[in-house]
């Protein structure tokens, strides 16, 4: 999985994770190219079979077949099957709400995966056209053709915010939110369940009660504020925003688990972005292991020492 471009503030040059929706350009991106890849190495020939015997007519018989792939396909193509996995598996999130534009995608996703697994016979098996050239062409527009549909998503317009998930390490290594600025710039910081049951859980251990009881005085003092469930002024240019969002970990990445508190944290910022694919979403950890699965779901992240 391609990791998460960075994109550049022209302001102070402090990195910034993509948008759901620039994240979806980089799988689609992604997988053209393991797809163009597994094409170098593809041939298509004429095979009209029905032309060879009288005995048998095969319905649906596709005259344009695909050459045998050669050993040193291979690589290319497990590139391009794990690309795809990807894709899907960003699609199906992200169109929960919208079935028939998962549809459309999943229809273009079954045309990529024909190419690369190549299979021969009646339709829709066999080659799509009768040159590597027109096949390329063709896939070129189906590629250019999933973002579109992908912003065409309900989710797809929304509010293009900076949302900073905080996980219960960075706040117990930073505590004193007054103290974060990021750059000066405009964040949401977002509290999600998982981490409020934790700080409960931590100010009852002597050796994290201080710190965990410094952040919920804090959450208290904005809620004395105004209503933290829509956002309340932290410092500077940031917001804290607490969120009511339980991940549903049967519609998220299937490499996440239920029963490992890391992976709930994770859930629920993409939760965020399956609401919201114009807001870039990162994660706020001290712990590595959150930060490596935050990268892997396409989040960005950022260390305390940035705070």
């Amino acid at each position: 999985m391609p990791h998460p471009q960075v994109v550049e503030n022209t302001e102070n040059q402090f990195p910034l994770p993509p948008s759901g929706l620039e994240f979806g350009d980089q799988l689609v991106a992604e997988l053209g190219t393991a797809l163009h890849a597994v094409l170098d190495h593809s041939g298509v020939r004429f095979d009209d079979i029905n032309a060879r015997t009288s005995s048998v007519f095969v319905v649906g018989w596709n005259k344009q077949q695909w050459t045998q792939l050669p050993g040193e396909a291979a690589p290319y193509v497990g590139q391009a099957r794990k690309a795809l996995t990807r894709l899907r598996e960003f699609s199906a999130c992200a169109s929960q709400d919208a079935p028939d534009r998962l549809s459309e995608l999943s229809e273009l996703e079954d045309a990529f995966e024909r190419l690369i697994e190549q299979p021969g016979g009646t339709y829709p098996g066999g080659a799509p056209h009768s040159t590597i050239e027109k096949i390329r062409e063709r896939l070129d527009q189906q590629l250019a053709e999933y973002p579109a549909i992908v912003r065409r998503l309900p989710c797809a317009h929304g509010l293009d915010q900076r949302l900073l998930v905080v996980d219960t390490s960075a706040l117990l290594d930073r505590p004193n939110l007054q103290d974060w600025t990021l750059d000066d710039q405009a964040w949401v910081v977002v509290f999600v369940p998982q981490v409020l049951s934790e700080l409960d859980e931590r100010k009852r251990d002597p050796h994290t009660r201080d710190a965990a009881q410094k952040v919920i005085r804090q959450l208290e003092e904005f809620d004395r504020r105004g209503e933290t469930t829509v956002g309340v002024p932290l410092a500077g240019k940031l917001t804290v925003r607490e969120v009511a969002i339980t991940p549903n970990m049967s519609q998220t990445l299937p490499w996440l688990h239920a029963d490992t508190p890391d992976d709930l944290i994770i859930a629920s910022a993409l939760e965020l972005r399956w609401e919201d694919l114009t807001s870039s979403i990162a994660i706020a950890a001290s712990d590595r292991n959150v930060r490596n699965k935050a990268r892997l779901a396409g989040l960005g992240v950022i260390r305390t020492t940035e705070l």
